[in-house]
Parts: structure tokens; sequence; C-alpha cells
């Protein structure tokens, strides 16, 4: 097979974030064998995993210590902290166009960028006074999802143009590089059916479903678990909350719901594939299991399936083929990803330590790691 952008002879590397450090898996060029790199940065909690391949620069954003650097894919690494007075960092994601631009999102909201590949971070101030910021709170959470920046996506046409997902505070846009932001939240909160399913899970009292739903809604519905952006088709981009999957075909200024199945609606990570044509294949995994559970907020039990729309969410496809169908488990927010060769790869891993790779848009499924541990992130690149 061919890459695509005249690249040939490089490789795909899958790099998988683990509760107790990393590691690459590196292809070969038909991506049938893989070769396993670490564990590395072992004893850190490893999140994201970033590669720039201009510099040949692997950054690793951790829970632990803040961002660590390699030169030589995982071998040796140095910590790249100057300025970043919070370290436990989400993701990492690099500017278009910009070389050595990088942003990192981190725990109590905040918001880093670095114009030196890593050397120096400075905080982008804007976000303080971003709509609503004062209800972000301080930090909430339990385990290790609290108040965090846990995505930035950047706009491919314009520069100066990102955006956020703030945990619990929803999606948020700049068209000035941070300094000014829009609140991004018009159509979300229109209906949800899972508070009624578990009003136990939630803290809710049972007398009033009505007033149950309406306090459901205003805590969580807004809780946007991942954000994707299109690269082909310009103001398009998708996101995966707490109770639906949603649309926007506005640069996020409305959206509105193409959500699986109502069963099928809560979930965490999204991943989007677009080829020359404008043709896309947008993925999710579905993760709450109502009473089936008393251990987790959110897991798969049973049958564990990727679900595909290549319509922009209008129809559904469950793709399950080479997937286990017996399964207590669950896939994070930022645990999968896809690859930029032609006939695109998509991976992902589960908080059992199973790494799972398809190269045919899901349609088939290979285990391509296991016992990996706690699997946070997934992320994909050439090298």
């Amino acid at each position: 097979m061919k890459n695509s952008e005249g690249a040939s002879n490089r490789r795909i590397a899958v790099g998988i974030g683990a509760r107790e450090g990393g590691y690459l898996l590196v292809s070969d060029r038909e991506r049938m064998k893989w070769k396993k790199v670490g564990p590395f940065l072992k004893g850190e909690s490893v999140n994201c995993l970033k590669y720039d391949g201009k510099s040949e620069t692997l950054f690793a954003a951790t829970h632990t210590n803040g961002v660590f650097v390699s030169k030589n894919l995982g071998k040796t690494w140095n910590q790249m902290n100057n300025g970043l007075h919070v370290k436990k960092t989400w993701t990492l994601e690099s500017a278009y166009n910009r070389p050595s631009s990088i942003y990192v999102g981190t725990q109590y909201g905040h918001v880093f960028h670095s114009k030196d590949l890593g050397a120096n971070w400075e905080e982008v101030s804007g976000l303080f006074t971003a709509p609503k910021r004062n209800e972000w709170g301080v930090d909430w959470g339990f385990g290790t999802v609290g108040l965090c920046i846990h995505t930035i996506r950047m706009d491919p046409k314009k520069n100066e143009r990102f955006y956020i997902v703030s945990s619990g505070g929803g999606p948020y846009r700049t068209e000035d590089g941070g300094k000014t932001w829009s609140l991004l939240n018009k159509g979300v909160i229109d209906g949800c059916p899972l508070p009624n399913a578990r009003a136990d899970l939630w803290g809710l009292g049972t007398s009033d479903p009505e007033k149950n739903l309406q306090k459901h809604l205003s805590e969580v519905h807004k809780c946007t678990h991942k954000l994707v952006v299109s690269r082909k088709r310009e103001g398009t981009l998708y996101q995966q909350n707490h109770c639906g999957v949603y649309r926007s075909k506005d640069f996020g200024e409305s959206w509105e719901d193409i959500s699986p199945s109502e069963n099928g609606r809560h979930g965490f990570p999204m991943a989007l594939i677009e080829d020359g044509n404008e043709e896309s294949s947008l993925f999710t995994i579905p993760a709450y299991r109502a009473g089936q559970c008393n251990k987790h907020n959110s897991c798969i039990i049973g049958e564990l399936a990727v679900y595909r729309s290549k319509n922009r969410g209008k129809d559904w496809e469950k793709l399950a083929k080479g997937l286990p169908k017996k399964n207590h488990t669950c896939v994070l927010r930022d645990a999968m990803a896809a690859d930029d060769v032609d006939s695109a790869g998509l991976y992902f891993g589960t908080t059992t330590g199973e790494v799972y790779g398809s190269t045919d848009l899901g349609g088939n499924w290979s285990l391509l790691l296991e016992d990996a541990g706690r699997v946070q992130g997934i992320s994909s690149f050439r090298i």
C-alpha cells in the first residue's frame, strides 16, 4: 500500500498513553505487523503522545509531571515544564502551518502555548474571561477526570481559530489565538433519556421526573467528552457528549442531535476519517449500559462495538467483527485515533489494556496489543 502525500517510505506508529507509562506500536509499511516499543516513562501516568515530524520530536502529556520530550522515539526523555505551572497535563496539539508551535491543556482549566517546541510555555490568559468561566469551579472530579482542558483542536483553514473543550463546561472557540472566546452550547440541551433510566446513579430523586431531567441537563449535558473538526468541510464539527452525538455546520454556533440510537447515546471517544473526495466516516464507541454495573459510572459490559456513520450522522452501522463479545471495560475520551494514509487505519484502546486496529474503516478488527494497563490515550503518526 502506498502512503499519500508522497511519503511511501514512512511507517505508521500508534502512540499509547497508559496509567503506568507509554508505548509505541510501529508498523511495517503494509500495517500487517507491529513492533512494540516500550514501556517508557515508567511510573508516569501518560495521557497523550504527540509527534512532530519536522523536528522528529515526540511529546508526552502526563497526569503526574507535566510534559516530557524525546528526540529518539522514546528511548530517552527530558521534562519540558518551563512556565508550565500546572503539572497535570491532558492533551497536546500542534498548530497548522506554524513550525515549533504547540498547545497543552491542563487540570483546573488552563491552556498553555509554546512557540519553541516545548522549551518554554506561556499561559493563554484570555481564557480567564471566557463566557461562564466562573462556573467551571476549581476541581470537581473523581479518579483522573475532573476540571481540565482535555481537547484542543486547530482549525485547518485559519491559524488563529481553534477549539477547546472544558470538562463540564462544554466547547469553546477562539478566532484570535486565544484572546477572546465563544461558548458553543446552542442546541445541545434539548433532551436526554439517561437520568430517568438511572436516577440513583446521578443522585436524583424520582418523585418529579421533569425536575430530575432539567437538573441532569443543566449539570452534565454540557459535559462534552470529545470534539473533532472536519478538515474537508469548513465549519463542520462533531461532538460526543454525556447525552449524545451532535453535529455543527456553522463552526459550533449551533448543534443538531445525530446520536446512533437512544441506548447508544453515551460514550467518550470520537474519530473522523476523510478522504480526498470529501467523503467521511465518523466513529464513536457507546459506553453506557444502564443498570448493569454498580462499580462504574460508565462502562461496556458484554459486546465491544464501534459505531460508524458514512453520511455525517444520518445513519449508523454497528461494527464488531474481530472484537470480543464478553467485556467489562471502557474506551476513554482520548483513546481512539486514525492515521492519515490511504485506506486510513483506526485504532482504540481499553481500560483493561487492549489495543485494537482496523485498516478497512472498522469492518474488521485485530488485537494489536494486550496487557498495556489502563489505556488513557491513543494517537497515530508517521515516523
